[in-house]
């Protein structure tokens, strides 16, 4: 089995990016889950973020919100390198008090940057929603809405811990049974299991899974999954 993580309750502190502007390769960094679904860089990340309601102390958890991205300390890092050395971003950034004073300790921008196309829909019509003017995936709104059995192709996840699920997972992280379990007894804080997902012995197919969206997925992953040119 794989598990979908999610956002732990969180009440501060809060933070902004300190001179979002010089960053040299200005990209979405707001997501709604636990990792940006697509590759990032250290350019993409500003080096410092200051709190916005006067915090009297660095973050208690191991991973926490910063301007609504998602940041974390050494301890979660040094459990993702464990598992997966070297494979995702973990972009220093300096935490300050509100008078600009850095925190203690060691922090940093987190981003997943292994991006798999996974999840099974079968092209089904809950799977997507009509959001404007354009189709979205409704994965985000899944735990919210129905039951569904979310289901994810071992042929694309197997050998991976750490992951994202393309368009169709939307910003959510998925981990491993085996990396679950070894947040719980490092007692990692601040994500937590959300649902359990099946691992089906099938080989994801676009055509067969992508659905309404379909062509926006071959434009963005002829653009090198870049999401300025072609996400979803």
């Amino acid at each position: 089995m794989a598990w979908w993580l999610t956002r732990d309750s969180y009440y501060g502190p809060y933070f902004d990016w300190v001179d979002p502007e010089g960053v040299e390769e200005k990209r979405g960094l707001v997501g709604s889950g636990l990792s940006l679904s697509r590759p990032l860089s250290e350019k993409n990340v500003p080096k410092a973020a200051r709190s916005r309601n006067g915090a009297k102390k660095p973050p208690a958890t191991d991973v926490f919100i910063c301007d609504y991205a998602v940041a974390c300390n050494v301890s979660f890092k040094d459990l993702v390198e464990e598992f997966e050395p070297g494979l995702h971003l973990f972009a220093p950034i300096e935490l300050q008090y509100d008078d600009g004073t850095p925190m203690e300790g060691s922090f940093f921008f987190f981003n997943c940057n292994v991006d798999l196309d996974c999840v099974l829909t079968d092209n089904k019509d809950e799977w997507f929603i009509f959001a404007g003017d354009r189709y979205v995936s409704e994965m985000p709104l899944i735990q919210k809405r129905t039951p569904l059995e979310i289901s994810l192709s071992k042929v694309q996840i197997e050998g991976h811990h750490l992951w994202t699920g393309g368009p169709l997972g939307w910003n959510q992280l998925f981990v491993s049974n085996e990396f679950c379990q070894a947040m719980k007894k490092v007692r990692i804080t601040g994500a937590q299991k959300w649902r359990e997902c099946h691992e089906v012995d099938r080989a994801w197919v676009a055509d067969e899974h992508m659905g309404p969206l379909l062509d926006k997925w071959r434009n963005y992953v002829a653009a090198d999954r870049n999401c300025e040119v072609g996400y979803i």
